[in-house]
C-alpha cells in the first residue's frame, strides 16, 4: 500500500501494530517495513484513498 498499490500478500508474514493488522509481499519486504515501520505505515495511510477508487 505504501508503494500505491494493491499486492498479494503473504499471511505468514504479519504485524499487529495499535491494534491494526499489518501484511506484507514476503519477507524481503518485511525486512525492508520493519526498517522504517512509522514511514511506511504513514506512506500507506495516505494511499488508501487512491487504492479504493481502482
Amino acid at each position: 500500500m505504501a508503494a500505491s498499490l494493491a499486492v498479494d500478500v503473504d499471511p505468514t508474514i504479519w504485524a499487529i501494530i495499535d491494534g491494526k493488522l499489518y501484511l506484507n509481499k514476503n519477507a524481503n519486504v518485511q525486512k525492508r517495513w520493519d526498517a522504517d515501520r512509522p514511514g511506511f505505515i504513514q506512506k500507506a495511510d495516505q494511499q488508501w484513498p487512491s487504492v479504493l477508487n481502482k
